[in-house]
Protein backbone atom coordinates (compact mmCIF):
# COMPACT_ATOMS: atom_id res chain seq x y z
CA UNK A 1 0.00 0.00 0.00
CA UNK A 2 1.18 3.26 -0.67
CA UNK A 3 0.69 5.58 1.67
CA UNK A 4 1.24 9.62 0.79
CA UNK A 5 1.70 12.14 3.50
CA UNK A 6 1.52 15.85 2.70
CA UNK A 7 0.50 19.08 4.04
CA UNK A 8 -3.49 19.98 4.14
CA UNK A 9 -4.85 22.11 2.49
CA UNK A 10 -8.36 23.96 2.37
CA UNK A 11 -9.69 21.43 -0.34
CA UNK A 12 -9.07 19.16 1.77
CA UNK A 13 -11.87 19.59 4.10
CA UNK A 14 -14.64 18.08 3.27
CA UNK A 15 -12.21 15.12 3.65
CA UNK A 16 -11.63 15.85 6.84
CA UNK A 17 -14.87 16.54 8.39
CA UNK A 18 -15.65 12.90 9.34
CA UNK A 19 -12.35 11.58 10.02
CA UNK A 20 -12.33 15.04 12.74
CA UNK A 21 -15.80 13.45 13.67
CA UNK A 22 -14.05 10.27 14.50
CA UNK A 23 -11.98 11.44 16.42
CA UNK A 24 -13.96 14.28 18.62
CA UNK A 25 -17.23 12.47 18.41
CA UNK A 26 -19.23 15.71 17.70
CA UNK A 27 -20.09 17.14 14.03
CA UNK A 28 -17.41 19.29 12.38
CA UNK A 29 -17.97 20.91 9.46
CA UNK A 30 -15.87 21.65 6.25
CA UNK A 31 -16.22 25.37 7.09
CA UNK A 32 -14.87 24.41 10.75
CA UNK A 33 -11.94 22.71 9.28
CA UNK A 34 -11.12 25.31 6.79
CA UNK A 35 -11.07 28.14 9.59
CA UNK A 36 -8.85 26.14 11.67
CA UNK A 37 -6.57 25.18 8.96
CA UNK A 38 -6.51 29.05 8.12
CA UNK A 39 -5.95 30.03 11.56
CA UNK A 40 -3.20 27.17 12.13
CA UNK A 41 -1.50 28.07 8.96
CA UNK A 42 -0.87 31.68 9.87
CA UNK A 43 0.54 30.54 13.43
CA UNK A 44 3.55 29.62 11.46
CA UNK A 45 4.01 26.93 14.28
CA UNK A 46 1.62 24.36 13.33
CA UNK A 47 1.42 21.81 10.73
CA UNK A 48 -0.83 19.49 9.93
CA UNK A 49 -0.36 16.17 7.75
CA UNK A 50 -2.27 14.28 5.62
CA UNK A 51 -2.59 10.54 4.86
CA UNK A 52 -3.54 9.75 1.81
CA UNK A 53 -4.12 6.10 -0.01
CA UNK A 54 -4.97 6.27 -3.12
CA UNK A 55 -5.97 9.72 -3.29
CA UNK A 56 -8.57 9.29 -0.78
CA UNK A 57 -7.75 11.09 2.80
CA UNK A 58 -7.51 8.40 5.12
CA UNK A 59 -5.74 10.43 8.38
CA UNK A 60 -4.61 13.78 9.73
CA UNK A 61 -1.82 15.04 12.45
CA UNK A 62 -1.60 18.18 13.86
CA UNK A 63 1.54 19.59 14.86
CA UNK A 64 2.48 22.23 16.92
CA UNK A 65 5.73 23.79 18.10
CA UNK A 66 6.21 25.46 21.54
CA UNK A 67 8.56 26.92 24.11
CA UNK A 68 8.11 26.10 27.23
CA UNK A 69 9.30 27.91 30.12
CA UNK A 70 10.85 25.19 32.16
CA UNK A 71 12.52 23.42 28.99
CA UNK A 72 15.56 24.39 27.00
CA UNK A 73 14.80 23.31 23.74
CA UNK A 74 11.86 23.45 22.28
CA UNK A 75 8.54 21.04 22.59
CA UNK A 76 6.46 19.37 19.33
CA UNK A 77 3.17 18.41 20.66
CA UNK A 78 0.80 16.37 18.28
CA UNK A 79 -2.15 17.95 18.95
CA UNK A 80 -4.54 15.58 17.04
CA UNK A 81 -4.05 12.33 15.22
CA UNK A 82 -6.77 9.93 13.79
CA UNK A 83 -6.78 7.68 11.29
CA UNK A 84 -10.05 6.13 9.54
CA UNK A 85 -11.90 3.82 11.60
CA UNK A 86 -11.76 1.38 8.19
CA UNK A 87 -8.12 1.81 7.56
CA UNK A 88 -6.41 1.45 11.20
CA UNK A 89 -3.78 -1.05 11.39
CA UNK A 90 -2.21 -0.54 7.99
CA UNK A 91 0.82 1.77 9.11
CA UNK A 92 -1.06 4.87 8.65
CA UNK A 93 -0.82 6.12 11.72
CA UNK A 94 2.65 5.27 12.34
CA UNK A 95 3.47 7.74 9.15
CA UNK A 96 1.94 10.42 10.56
CA UNK A 97 3.73 10.12 13.61
CA UNK A 98 6.70 9.93 11.64
CA UNK A 99 5.86 12.77 10.06
CA UNK A 100 5.25 14.48 13.18
CA UNK A 101 8.70 13.05 14.56
CA UNK A 102 10.67 14.82 11.26
CA UNK A 103 8.71 17.88 12.10
CA UNK A 104 9.96 18.15 15.69
CA UNK A 105 13.82 17.22 14.61
CA UNK A 106 13.27 20.38 11.90
CA UNK A 107 12.49 22.73 14.46
CA UNK A 108 14.96 21.49 16.61
CA UNK A 109 12.88 20.22 19.40
CA UNK A 110 13.98 17.62 21.77
CA UNK A 111 10.56 15.67 22.46
CA UNK A 112 7.01 14.72 20.79
CA UNK A 113 4.21 14.66 23.22
CA UNK A 114 0.66 14.23 23.18
CA UNK A 115 -2.09 14.20 25.40
CA UNK A 116 -5.29 11.70 24.69
CA UNK A 117 -8.50 10.90 26.62
CA UNK A 118 -8.53 8.42 29.23
CA UNK A 119 -10.96 6.16 27.61
CA UNK A 120 -9.16 5.72 24.39
CA UNK A 121 -7.17 2.44 25.40
CA UNK A 122 -6.63 1.49 22.00
CA UNK A 123 -5.18 4.82 21.08
CA UNK A 124 -3.36 4.62 24.22
CA UNK A 125 -1.58 1.09 22.81
CA UNK A 126 -0.82 2.61 19.47
CA UNK A 127 0.67 5.52 21.02
CA UNK A 128 3.27 3.28 23.15
CA UNK A 129 4.01 0.84 19.73
CA UNK A 130 5.21 4.13 18.28
CA UNK A 131 7.70 5.12 20.70
CA UNK A 132 5.77 6.93 23.03
CA UNK A 133 6.11 6.47 26.64
CA UNK A 134 3.43 7.39 29.65
CA UNK A 135 5.12 10.33 31.81
CA UNK A 136 2.41 12.34 33.22
CA UNK A 137 -1.09 13.30 34.07
CA UNK A 138 -3.45 15.68 32.30
CA UNK A 139 -5.23 18.42 34.39
CA UNK A 140 -7.52 21.04 33.08
CA UNK A 141 -10.48 23.31 34.23
CA UNK A 142 -12.84 25.22 31.90
CA UNK A 143 -12.47 29.03 31.66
Amino acid sequence: MNIEIRDARDADADALSPLMEQLMHQPTTPAQIRSRLRRLAASGVDRVFIAQVEGRVVGFAGVTYAWLFHADLPTARLMSIVVDEGCRGQGIGRRLVEASIDQARAWGCDRLELTSRLERAAAHSFYESVGFSHVSKKFQMPV
